[in-house]
């Protein structure tokens, strides 16, 4: 029994069964591990999950399929492990504050919320990857995203409890959790947006602009400076 090659995706020829990759790559489990990770990821950010198959994800790791199943057990071992070896959400680090008391807390949540947002707004696989969290059908990947953003998250807010007095008014964990998908889901829509030309160009707010990305700053820390009760 033979199996086709990528090579026979844009031609008709056929390796024999004892030929694993392409002539011309080297033999080595984790070069070929690595590369169909990275041809997943890339077709992901270019085209979405729906775009990821396995003949697809073979030509963008110029493998044969046969390694595809052999080290991942197919494409869903592959996007479980994009989401154990790859991130699938920013990874932000709480700078030291020269504020004390509320207004620190709140500086300090409006700065990682606006750069997990800008994190996020300019991965594709970022992007991606939270959109495969939303769809209908569960998958690996989407699951991957749930569980880093929670485990981040968690790892902020300890921090965040850590160097800053927490009103006790304050759902800390709600707060965050509530801007950052308000974010999640406005970079989502303006990347779709940025995607479809036709979209309508008179509505009355546009996240995806400089003007839209400032409007948003701005109301961030409205919100939470008015949340943690700072005047100013």
């Amino acid at each position: 029994m033979s199996y086709r090659s990528c090579k026979s995706l844009v031609g008709d020829s056929i390796l024999s069964p004892t030929s694993d990759l392409r002539p011309d790559l080297p033999r080595d489990r984790f070069a070929t591990r690595a590369a169909i990770l990275d041809g997943a990821a890339a077709i992901i950010a270019s085209q979405g999950l729906q775009a990821l198959g396995v003949n697809s994800l073979a030509h963008a790791a110029k493998c044969d399929k046969v390694l595809i199943y052999r080290y991942f057990g197919g494409l869903d071992g592959v996007l479980a492990a994009l989401g154990a070896e790859r991130m699938l959400w920013p990874r932000i680090e709480i700078a030291a504050s020269d504020v004390d008391g509320d207004a620190g807390l709140a500086d300090a949540i409006y700065a990682l919320l606006l750069e997990e947002w800008a994190a996020f707004s300019g991965s594709p696989l970022m992007r991606e990857a939270s959109a495969a969290e939303l769809a209908s059908d569960s998958n690996s990947l989407g699951a991957a995203t749930s569980v880093q953003r929670a485990e981040l998250h968690a790892r902020l807010i300890s921090k965040l409890r850590e160097e800053h007095r927490i009103p006790p008014y304050v759902d800390l964990p709600a707060l965050v959790e509530l801007l950052s998908a308000a974010l999640t889901l406005l970079a989502l829509r303006a990347a779709h947006a940025t995607r479809h030309t036709d979209a309508d160009s008179t509505q009355s707010f546009d996240s995806g602009t400089p003007q839209g990305w400032r409007r948003i700053e701005k109301i961030v820390g409205s919100i939470t400076r008015a949340l943690l009760a700072v005047d100013g």
